[in-house]
């Protein structure tokens, strides 16, 4: 065999192999080229949505954004001081006013500290009740106020906001924590003020809640944050007329 036929038969033989291996380079490269096509795919879709806030979350959204919120205390017991009176059942509807919101510090886009002055409104019938039990300066309006801090709990979004609802003029304290609420007001000596709470409220904004419509028609009015706030300086204005005294 001369060189002639030696050079010719390993091209020959260079030839077939690039053949057989051609399916399996255009694989390869179809492959990788699909490949890249996913991962471009993928770095233009949108980042997927944080999971979505909790109740309590958006109830303080809503409340901020909306002026007023209402915590709806209805047929709960109530015990006082006086061992001669029986726990009573009772219902009251605490009217917060607009809120105002700390600076959102840590830029997480959310309300996690709130205030406002709030109105409790008594009916006819659980204010009989209460001042029969012992309770002072129980009328059918009472003003107080709201205080509200977001306790962040674990790695996520969990967590839960610490509220409370206070009297300006005694140590009365409603803790409430969700729909569960527990309340205590203490009493000067001599006077028989002082009680104990607990039980299940309601949030809500609705104002065509039946209770709420009540409300409404004591006020004589629509249920707003402007007539919340008309009301609150009402109360407050005559609750202190007779005993604020300007000195000259």
């Amino acid at each position: 065999m001369n060189l002639f036929t030696i050079a010719a038969a390993v091209l020959l033989r260079c030839i077939h192999s690039s053949e057989a291996a051609a399916p399996k380079l255009r694989a390869i490269m179809e492959g990788a080229s699909g490949e890249v096509e996913v991962e471009a795919a993928e770095s233009k879709r949108p980042l997927q949505p944080k999971s979505p806030v909790g109740p309590s979350r958006q109830r303080i959204s809503q409340y901020v954004s909306g002026g007023q919120m209402f915590f709806i205390i209805a047929d709960q017991t109530k015990v006082y001081e006086d061992p001669s009176t029986d726990p009573l059942s009772y219902t009251s509807i605490y009217w917060l006013c607009q809120p105002t919101v700390a600076p959102d510090l840590n830029g997480d886009g959310m309300y996690d500290s709130v205030a406002s002055r709030v109105n409790i409104y008594n009916p006819p019938s659980s204010k009989e009740a209460a001042v029969s039990a012992g309770a002072t300066g129980f009328g059918k309006f009472t003003t107080h106020g709201y205080t509200a801090s977001w306790v962040k709990q674990g790695d996520g979004d969990g967590g839960y906001y610490n509220e409370l609802v206070v009297d300006f003029g005694d140590t009365t304290v409603w803790q409430i924590n969700g729909k569960e609420f527990i309340g205590y007001e203490t009493s000067p000596r001599g006077t028989t003020g002082g009680m104990v709470t607990s039980g299940e409220g309601l949030w809500t904004m609705d104002t065509s809640n039946p209770l709420l419509q009540d409300l409404a028609t004591a006020m004589g009015s629509d249920l707003t944050a402007e007539t919340c706030a008309e009301r609150y300086a009402e109360t407050w204005e005559e609750s202190h007329s007779s005993s604020i005294e300007v000195e000259e």
